[in-house]
């Protein structure tokens, strides 16, 4: 069990990380590249996603305590940083930033949730 949750661990910061870095860099050039990274960025975010899911089970199990919480609030970010970016394609620069504030909020939320007390 351990190299399976290694690598789905693994899976899922990769694409994350893949994820937030395109969001980020398409929100500083104002959306240019969109059409090259879209579907990537979508599939990687779509990675995260699935794999967040086993994770929270394994990791977290029934529990909801401050540390669940914490990654609840991150997750909701992320779902909804993926929606603005599935919704608002006319606007492209200002779905990445938004998105972009909102995967931010979901990284911090990852980084601290396990010294919430």
């Amino acid at each position: 069990m351990t190299i399976g949750l290694m690598l789905l661990l693994s899976l899922h910061v990769l694409s994350a990380t893949f994820w937030a870095g395109s969001t980020f860099v398409l929100a500083r050039t104002g959306g240019s590249g969109i059409d090259a990274l879209r579907r990537p960025q979508f599939g990687a975010a779509g990675v995260a996603i699935v794999t967040g899911v086993p994770l929270a089970v394994l990791l977290h199990g029934g529990a909801f305590g401050r540390q669940e919480q914490v990654l609840a609030v991150a997750v909701a970010a992320a779902v909804i940083a993926l929606v603005v970016q599935i919704v608002d394609r006319g606007a492209p620069a200002r779905s990445q930033r938004i998105a972009g504030g909102l995967l931010i909020i979901t990284i911090l939320g990852m980084v601290v949730a396990r010294y919430v007390a």
